[in-house]
């Protein structure tokens, strides 16, 4: 384990070095590319969702629709860090207008992802440890009352079904943000958006499509938003080691030993959104997803140097890793 001061100076060695080799510099041309492909995608699948009825290829331009706006939140997620624009204004413009776009607030998802990114895996503090029905700890797993205390041994059974019901918690979490916000011109702005995204989502399928059309399409898009956006984030950190409160551990040793990689390949590099490069996304969060490998080198020499676990691993064995932790919790709590 590194001492604070010790973990400081390899980051800012570190940091010196990625900033020397240009890889943090701006990639409007990468951003102008993914953007408007992005946007050809969302145009062509909402166009067979019109033109088809419902069929098994509505189906499957469904899971398509779907599969690109995950990618769209993937677009937000990089403007929310900042590495689309050097503006933070047009940054915000992107990721607040796309985020209304599905629904999905904004600022709110900021707070909270800024909150995980300062406070990596540390119990009590990372809202990302707050899943609803699921303990990664014992303490977490002792917490949980009501009716779920008697189902919770199954922890894992229900780990990937309720991962399709993260569009709507995600986006009823809006309420409680709003509720809690000062009024302003952007709060104003932020609530028009997401009731103008809500009535697009959940309304206007049913005003324009026959009821068993809208029926379709709502059982398949939404699922398998949820499903496939969960999957991209759980895998990054979920099985990971947990910090306890007020543990002093300096910032390059924590988002190291508490992220998780995954083995990357252009096809993964694309499905992850650039998320599969957790641990130098964590370590510079401000680089453009298409630069991450680029540091990867970097971090790795720094942890052959001082014994740091650089933890990557595979799809399936990310997957096989969060399982055995939820039924390893629910066997200790028993």
């Amino acid at each position: 384990m590194l001492t604070p001061a010790e973990g400081t100076a390899l980051y800012a060695e570190l940091r010196a070095a990625v900033i020397a080799a240009g890889v943090l510099k701006r990639d409007y041309r990468y951003y102008a590319i993914l953007i408007g492909g992005t946007a050809l995608g969302l145009a062509i699948s909402l166009w067979y969702l019109i033109r088809l009825p419902a069929s098994l290829p509505l189906v499957v331009w469904a899971v398509i629709f779907a599969l690109v706006t995950v990618q769209v939140c993937g677009i937000i997620h990089d403007a929310g860090h900042r590495t689309v624009f050097r503006s933070t204004a047009l940054n915000d413009l992107l990721g607040g207008a796309f985020a209304g776009l599905l629904a999905m607030g904004y600022q709110s998802w900021r707070e909270q992802h800024n909150a995980h990114h300062a406070h990596t895996n540390v119990e009590g503090r990372d809202p990302d440890l707050d899943i609803p029905l699921h303990a990664f700890t014992l303490r977490q797993f002792q917490r949980q009352g009501g009716l779920w205390r008697y189902a919770r041994r199954y922890q894992a059974a229900f780990f990937y079904p309720m991962r399709t019901l993260v569009v709507f918690s995600r986006r009823l979490a809006e309420i409680a943000h709003f509720r809690h916000e000062r009024f302003s011109l952007r709060l104003l702005v932020e609530i028009a958006l997401w009731g103008a995204g809500l009535v697009l989502w959940f309304v206007v399928p049913f005003l324009v499509f026959p009821l068993g059309k809208a029926l379709l399409l709502f059982a398949v898009v939404h699922p398998t938003m949820g499903f496939y956006l969960s999957n991209i984030f759980a895998p990054n950190h979920k099985g990971m080691p947990q910090i306890p409160d007020g543990t002093e551990v300096s910032f390059l040793e924590q988002q190291i030993t508490t992220s998780r990689n995954i083995t990357p390949s252009w096809f993964v590099d694309f499905i992850y959104v650039g998320l599969n490069y957790q641990i130098e996304h964590h370590l510079f969060p401000t680089c453009p997803r298409n630069k991450l490998k680029q540091i990867t080198p970097y971090v790795l020499e720094i942890c052959a140097r001082t014994n740091l676990v650089y933890t990557q691993t595979g799809i399936v064995r990310s997957n096989q890793i969060i399982l055995g932790e939820l039924n390893a919790v629910a066997r200790a709590g028993a």
